[in-house]
């Protein structure tokens, strides 16, 4: 799991280029750390592309964050 500060990632699924950089955040599990709310960010549902990242928004209470493709390249690194 990792940290982003605002909320605890689970999973993160994305598309990646043909050399294995993240292209596209499409899915992220995880966990607000503000209401404890749980869900699964899906574009346009909770995650919103951004150039070079994106935000994860809770359904539950007003907490939001801008994360960098490279911090979530990186937690997929990190699960491989």
């Amino acid at each position: 799991m990792a940290d982003t500060g605002l909320f605890l990632l689970s999973d993160v699924l994305g598309q990646e280029d043909d050399s294995g950089r993240l292209l596209q955040v499409t899915q992220v599990v995880c966990r607000c750390l503000q209401c404890s709310s749980r869900f699964t960010g899906r574009p346009d549902e909770g995650l919103f592309d951004l150039p070079g990242g994106a935000i994860l928004s809770c359904p539950k209470c007003p907490n939001r964050q801008a994360i960098s493709l490279a911090r979530f390249a990186d937690f997929l690194q990190k699960r491989a």
